[in-house]
């Protein structure tokens, strides 16, 4: 009864965030993927979309499918929505989501880390930090994972997806460098899925 409670709040908050381009925004509009690989996705979700964890998935394999997909050489975007459907999992899983976080942090933490090792790090504890409504807690420890971003950024600055991470990372409260990140995600028009993308997050 509670979950249902805590989950029926949260269709609230995010269909404020569909209307107005507020709430959480990491978790409130998932990304448009197209037939790429991510986790497993139920039919029965509710009606705007943002919640379809499906009941029938083991959470204790989070961590080891979450890595998976990550380390398949997929675009960012699907590192976005992975990370965006593990933190909705790791809702009725604290422990695996505290477990996958770890094992991000471990890796963006180890000498010489790769943009992506940096990104996919910062960017799960912002994703967790706007589920803390519905965690109760705060797993990421109040890390900074926006700085993380921008590290792994600083080693790509030409990738247009991960300035379109920054730019909806940015944007509430907004930044300095959130027109920045958002003129540069832009430039990556050239790719069609980024481009409808940024058209549904950013208009």
């Amino acid at each position: 009864m509670r979950t249902m409670l805590i989950r029926s709040m949260g269709v609230v908050l995010c269909a404020a965030a569909f209307t107005v381009q507020a709430g959480p925004p990491l978790i409130c509009h998932p990304y448009d993927i197209g037939n790429a690989q991510s986790l497993p996705w139920g039919q029965n979700h509710d009606r705007l979309g943002f919640d379809g964890t499906d009941p029938s998935y083991n959470t204790k394999q989070l961590t080891r499918d979450t890595l998976q997909i990550l380390d398949a050489g997929a675009p960012v975007l699907v590192w976005m929505e992975t990370m965006r459907r593990a933190s909705l999992y790791g809702a009725n899983d604290h422990g695996s989501a505290a477990a996958l976080l770890a094992a991000l942090k471990q890796r963006a933490t180890a000498a010489n880390p790769s943009a992506q090792a940096l990104f996919d790090y910062g960017y799960f504890a912002e994703t967790l930090k706007q589920l803390e409504w519905m965690y109760k807690e705060d797993l990421s420890g109040g890390v900074d994972g926006y700085s993380y971003v921008q590290r792994a950024i600083a080693i790509e600055p030409d990738s247009a997806e991960m300035h379109f991470a920054a730019a909806i990372m940015s944007r509430q409260p907004q930044r300095p460098d959130y027109a920045e990140h958002l003129r540069k995600a832009r430039a990556g028009k050239a790719d069609a899925l980024l481009a409808a993308n940024i058209n549904s997050h950013l208009k």
